[in-house]
């Protein structure tokens, strides 16, 4: 079989950049999508608890056939994809027998995928069955494509010959960054077979690729923790914990049931609770830790920030060379400020399709609001608000520092760049998530922008009829799972934890102590 030294050697010689040469390229073909009607019908057929007679199944593929971006040579791939179990998947590939069609690559990566929806548990000849299938596979084919490493790492994590996931991994390489699910098999298999080192450096190597790990790898970690003799239980779940919080995790609901759950033989008391605006925990009355950017870290970030951002291979997507020369001339002359305003986010807070006077409102709006408060403020807009003539807009440029971007530039970088130099007490008024600039900063930057950025980002909620304004401040606490002093965790909650949540304070949390 082919060793893992192979395929790495094939990633670093044998395939030069953009040209990919290995088995079932043709597979990943975003066009090859069945219309709804099609799919509701054929899900509904196989929703059945009866497995399809030969006629029915006939049916199904001539359905699909009948699209036009269909042919025999895909047709099989996508049934098997809308099979809710592996019996109906069985029930198809002994359909194909009968007529005598032959099954391809993509039909076997997708029945191997289905063992992971088998009703009821796995036995030895399902497991002899998958091996034997990965195996065939392996002789008629090199190098496998990245779909079907992913099926066969779903199916082989489920058997005693999971370590061969580790060489999949390698080939999935060759194309790209394996997804999700086949990182998360590994761990949870690793767990599951006491294999620790395995299953952390998959955890930390899926957040590296911005893959989230889900809730079995979690629950796998918990399980094998509880086994252990050598080791306390509570260790191993701070170890969790603490990693949640390095790489920016949620837990989800599910795990946080488990933990409500633990013996009370581990030493580990947990309640539920609430967290106000202010940090403060409703349960043991105790306050969340602050965020801490320190000016190390906060300088750090402002240096890299121009050039990461700003200035980069595509500056010319975001600004010209003249335009930002006329920005930092202007920063140097009027710097620094208390609070640095989108003023086309805030003119647009509550639509698009009003007019130049009433986006001028908003603005002036929020800019009065920090003027009564003695505040130095700067507007970030475009030169189309030039065309904005009216009152609001003359007051804004006589209470506030106002600079306008060409209208073809991006504004959100000129706003957190302006909030940057002017030092670390400076805030921004935006409801932009920022992204795309935190992604820009790589992995060990980004950390840091989103600290600055959760401490240091208001938003507005609504004026008014009188002219108040409702501001959403900040909230300046730890958003994730982390430690006091007095050894206790304060750990948030959410629905579902392999979806990125608005990272925002959750309304569900664990208070949990460690005796």
């Amino acid at each position: 079989m082919f060793s893992r030294f192979n395929v790495l050697w094939l990633r670093r010689y044998a395939f030069p950049e953009n040209v990919r040469y290995y088995a079932g390229v043709h597979q990943k073909n975003p066009q090859l999508k069945l219309a709804t009607a099609t799919v509701e019908t054929i899900k509904a057929k196989l929703a059945s608890s009866s497995t399809p007679t030969a006629e029915e199944w006939k049916s199904i593929r001539l359905n699909i056939l009948n699209e036009r971006r269909f042919n025999i040579t895909n047709v099989d791939s996508v049934v098997l994809g809308l099979c809710p179990n592996l019996r109906m998947g069985k029930s198809y590939i002994a359909f194909l027998h009968q007529q005598g069609l032959q099954t391809n690559l993509a039909i076997v990566g997708k029945l191997l995928r289905l063992y992971r929806l088998k009703e009821g548990k796995l036995t030895e000849e399902d497991e002899s069955d998958i091996w034997r299938m990965y195996s065939e596979l392996r002789e008629q084919n090199a190098i496998l494509d990245a779909n079907t490493c992913e099926h066969a790492i779903n199916a082989l994590t489920l058997t005693k010959h999971w370590k061969h996931c580790l060489e999949l991994l390698e080939m999935i390489k060759i194309s790209g960054t394996p997804d999700s699910s086949s990182y998360n098999c590994i761990a949870t298999k690793a767990f599951q077979s006491g294999d620790e080192s395995t299953g952390w450096i998959m955890m930390q190597e899926m957040c590296e690729n911005k893959r989230l790990p889900n809730d079995d790898s979690f629950l796998a970690w918990l399980d094998y923790s509880r086994k252990r003799e050598d080791q306390p239980f509570s260790a191993n779940l701070e170890r969790m914990l603490q990693f949640t919080n390095d790489r920016s995790v949620f837990l989800s609901k599910r795990i946080g049931k488990q933990l409500l759950e633990l013996p009370s033989e581990f030493g580990i008391r947990v309640q539920e609770t609430r967290i106000t605006d202010g940090g403060k925990c409703s349960s043991c009355k105790g306050t969340l830790s602050s965020i801490v950017v320190s000016e190390d870290m906060f300088q750090s970030l402002r240096d890299k920030f121009l050039t990461a951002v700003l200035i980069n291979k595509e500056i010319f997507n975001r600004t010209t060379p003249e335009e930002l020369n006329r920005f930092q001339a202007f920063l140097a002359k009027t710097l620094p400020y208390d609070v640095v305003i989108d003023g086309l986010n805030v003119a647009f807070s509550s639509g698009n399709q009003k007019s130049p006077i009433v986006y001028a409102q908003q603005v002036a709006a929020v800019v009065r609001h920090y003027v009564r408060q003695k505040k130095r403020v700067l507007v970030i807009g475009r030169k189309h608000m030039d065309k904005w003539r009216s009152r609001e807009m003359k007051y804004i440029r006589e209470n506030s520092f106002l600079f306008l971007t060409d209208d073809l530039s991006q504004d959100d970088p000129f706003l957190l760049y302006a909030a940057l130099e002017s030092g670390p007490k400076t805030d921004f008024f935006s409801r932009d998530l920022m992204r795309k600039h935190s992604f820009m900063l790589g992995n060990e930057l980004s950390g840091v922008f989103k600290r600055w950025q959760q401490e240091h980002q208001y938003s507005l909620l609504s004026i008014m009829p009188d002219g108040r304004v409702l501001i959403k401040a900040p909230f300046k606490y730890e958003l994730y799972a982390h430690k006091s002093c007095d050894n206790r965790w304060h750990v948030p909650l959410v629905e579902l934890g392999y979806r990125i949540p608005k990272v925002e304070k959750q309304n569900d949390w664990l208070c949990l102590s460690i005796e």
